[in-house]
């Protein structure tokens, strides 16, 4: 952009540096957006020398001229000024330079100069430019002619040949189109691997290409037999063993909801009570054998675990040799199998992975198992994607998700509370890339409950993750009582949580929306709203809220150590989801069993379950 000034400015230059008389960086009424120059630098040096007078002569023979006085000032040599690259930049003010310049000028010579020159008129020349035109182009036509002929027009006319039905004749015989030989035949055909060749004079001719007389068709009757017998009489009565049914309404629901009722369901029983002695003798039995062949290895060191939010039980141990490595490694054909005997508690494990110590003198391994449940996910298990266009049930989503796998559902009735069944309408149920223990897990989690799965046998036991909640377990059946003589150890740690007595439960897209409340509280304290795709009904919903109330509130985790008595002494073996009552000497109190270690050390003399218990205040 160039400098365009608004008013007369009057720029003074001397021999000393250019002290600038008005500021360039003036911009008053527009805005302008100047870009940073480019860092370059250039240096520009030039020398000047006083030039040296010099006198050229020049002598003509001309006549006598007259006399001219002409002078002539000569100006200073400049340099020629460099010129500058067109680029499209703006720049701000330019910093202030000083150049001093020095020209010296000298007094130049006087010459005389003459030129004359002779000229001549030049002759008076006329031109004419002309065209002569004729008459030598004739207009012509110009046809063009082909040799077509317009053929004459014709009717096209297609005809196709239609006969009536032949109604009333008789029916028409098949004839055999096909070469019959006669019973009585003198023909003998011989063909000895060569191309049939006729005689001459042959008896019989053959004559292909025979022309079959067209027939008029004729209508057939079409004949449909039906054959009609009495059906069976069947008296096959429906007894419904729940009464009259009436709508729930979400603040006006205050009762117990469970699964669906079960008139055969036996009531849970009462815990077996333990013997409270001074001392007590225990003699551990465990047997490690591999399946299916069950021969015997020699494993220490057995640590067994499982807790309520796993679907899977785990396994460490130590073996001593590489025999007994060898015959539970894992091969080309899968992992193997042990099954685990501790005082009559049985598990059955996958051997996936072990770790190897050699050194002198000694060598041990360390292998890692899981229970067989862990088939049903990653890495063994394929992950699908599903989308269901029908209505189906809770229940009958597992049941597809374990078909042709070998596995079953249970879902135990706890405490007048069992895992429901709800229908999740068409459209709505659908995943995307996961394994059947994925779905499963998600569809247990929507109505409240965990899957424990068993020890030994492929089943799966869904059942709620408080059996009771924790409000009621003062009245509750418990699962296992341990009196404080059995007690190894027992620490405990403070973990409060939010006291809500509310919480909003709702699916997304279909559904039912349930507010929960703790029966006896005003519903004041509202948790979190749960709102998930599968919560499609009331009975699920409450389910779903009545367990997250019983996260909330003062509570402690207990660590207790104790004996894995046999099956036939209580309290037995203590799993994850269990109510427990601990006879403490301060007081009776109840827990939830969140975790279940059993451990085997020390040459297998002893054997120690450590468990750890919610309990609430």
């Amino acid at each position: 952009m160039a400098y365009d000034p608004s008013a007369s400015t009057d720029f003074i230059f001397s021999e000393q540096a250019y002290q600038p008389a008005v500021d360039f960086a003036f911009y008053p009424q527009k805005t302008y957006a100047f870009t940073t120059p480019p860092s370059v630098v250039r240096f520009c040096q030039s020398q000047w020398q006083t030039s040296q007078p010099q006198q050229r002569d020049h002598s003509a023979a001309y006549g006598s001229s007259l006399a001219i006085d002409a002078t002539r000032a000569q100006s200073s040599h400049q340099a020629t000024p460099l010129e500058a690259h067109a680029v499209g930049l703006f720049w701000g003010v330019v910093a202030s330079l000083q150049e001093t310049v020095q020209i010296s000028h000298g007094q130049s010579q006087d010459k005389e100069n003459r030129i004359s020159g002779h000229w001549q008129q030049s002759p008076t020349k006329q031109r004419l430019q002309r065209q002569g035109w004729d008459n030598s182009l004739q207009p012509q036509d110009q046809r063009t002619e082909h040799d077509w002929q317009i053929p004459p027009e014709k009717d096209a006319l297609r005809l196709a040949s239609f006969r009536r039905v032949d109604e009333f004749s008789p029916p028409h015989q098949q004839e055999n189109l096909g070469y019959r030989i006669p019973e009585a035949s003198l023909l003998n055909f011989q063909f000895a691997g060569q191309s049939y060749t006729p005689a001459t004079s042959p008896d019989v001719f053959f004559r292909m290409g025979r022309a079959i007389e067209q027939k008029v068709i004729q209508p057939r009757d079409s004949r449909t037999g039906f054959s009609f017998q009495s059906n069976r009489q069947l008296d096959d009565p429906v007894v419904i063993p729940w009464g009259l049914g009436q709508k729930a309404r979400d603040e006006s629901v205050t009762g117990k909801y469970g699964g669906e009722t079960d008139p055969n369901v036996v009531e849970k029983p009462q815990p077996e009570q333990p013997d409270i002695r001074e001392s007590y003798l225990l003699m551990n039995i465990i047997s490690v054998v591999t399946l299916p062949d069950r021969t015997p290895i020699e494993l220490n060191d057995l640590e067994i675990e499982l807790d309520i939010d796993s679907f899977s039980w785990s396994l460490t141990g130590q073996l001593w040799g590489a025999s007994s490595l060898a015959m539970i490694e894992p091969d080309a054909s899968g992992p193997k199998q042990v099954e685990i005997n501790i005082n009559g508690w049985v598990w059955v494990f996958i051997i996936e992975r072990y770790s190897t110590d050699r050194r002198f003198g000694n060598e041990r391994y360390t292998v890692t198992g899981t229970s067989r449940s862990q088939l049903l996910a990653t890495p063994y298990a394929p992950k699908r994607s599903k989308s269901s266009a029908s209505d189906i049930n809770a229940k009958q989503a597992i049941s597809e998700e374990l078909a042709n796998t070998g596995f079953t559902a249970s879902y135990p009735n706890l405490n007048n509370y069992s895992t429901p069944d709800w229908i999740i309408p068409g459209g709505i149920f659908s995943y995307q890339h996961q394994t059947p223990m994925e779905v499963i897990a998600r569809l247990t989690t929507s109505a409240g409950s965990v899957v424990i799965p068993a020890r030994d046998s492929d089943q799966l036991n869904i059942q709620p993750r408080y059996p009771a909640s924790p409000w009621s377990w003062g009245t509750a059946t418990m699962d296992r009582i341990i009196p404080a003589s059995m007690v190894i150890s027992l620490s405990a740690s403070w973990r409060p949580e939010p006291q809500y007595n509310a919480v909003y439960v709702s699916g997304t897209h279909v559904g039912v929306a349930v507010n929960v409340k703790r029966s006896g509280t005003a519903g004041d304290e509202p948790a979190p709203d749960i709102l998930e795709d599968w919560l499609t009904e009331t009975q699920v919903n409450t389910e779903r809220g009545r367990n997250e109330l019983a996260k909330g509130g003062h509570q402690s985790i207990n660590t207790i150590e104790l004996p894995l008595t046999d099956t036939n002494t209580a309290p037995g073996l203590i799993e994850p989801g269990m109510l427990v009552e601990v006879q403490d000497i301060t007081g009776d109190w109840q827990g939830l069993c969140l975790r279940s270690h059993i451990s085997a050390s020390g040459g297998l003399n002893a054997v120690i379950q450590s468990v750890e218990l919610e309990r609430h205040y």
